[in-house]
């Protein structure tokens, strides 16, 4: 639940590695505009890494320009197991400890999903019912208390069929201006 709910650098810089902040673990300070979930954050730091310069999303806020988009990518979503999906009982724990980090995150404005699964925790997270939205890779939802939720695909690091990878890589490339200006709407 985030506080809000109703229910509760233009060159190509090294990312930073994952750093604890008080209790909680993630890549990017919890004064973040936006912020990532995902199965794997230091794979997604590398499978983004383009994505994130061409975006100027940085995770350094002493480092970041008047035009970069401060991110953070929470570790929330790692304990999972390794089977295809998450069981439910993983996904509510998942969904505690980012209510928790969400809550803390005052100038949070757009959650991006990379996964049925980290969709279904953000739900978890801002108290809204999985009925209520589908996941829809591509597109970015008005969540009742005004967060913004882009949902993404997962992209999985065992071996994975290239043309599946390359659209997944195309969606969240044709994802990246609608995050752009919902973020930076004069920009």
């Amino acid at each position: 639940m985030t506080p809000r709910a109703s229910t509760g650098s233009t060159t190509a810089s090294p990312l930073p590695l994952p750093a604890l902040e008080g209790s909680r673990s993630g890549i990017g300070p919890l004064s973040a505009e936006m912020l990532i979930v995902c199965l794997d954050p230091e794979d997604a730091v590398e499978t983004l890494g383009s994505f994130l310069r061409a975006n100027h999303i940085v995770f350094d806020e002493a480092a970041a320009l008047p035009e970069d988009i401060l991110g953070r990518i929470t570790c929330v979503m790692q304990p999972l197991s390794p089977q295809p999906l998450a069981l439910p009982s993983e996904l509510e724990s998942c969904s505690a400890a980012l209510c928790n980090e969400l809550q803390n995150m005052h100038r949070l404005k757009l959650v991006l999903t990379l996964g049925i699964s980290a969709h279904i925790a953000v739900l978890g997270a801002c108290g809204i019912p999985l009925s209520r939205l589908d996941f829809r890779p591509g597109e970015i939802t008005h969540l009742p208390d005004g967060l913004l939720l882009a949902d993404g695909c997962h992209f999985p690091s065992d071996s994975f069929p290239p043309d599946m990878l390359a659209q997944r890589r195309s969606a969240l490339t044709e994802l990246s201006p609608k995050i752009r200006a919902a973020l930076r709407p004069t920009a």
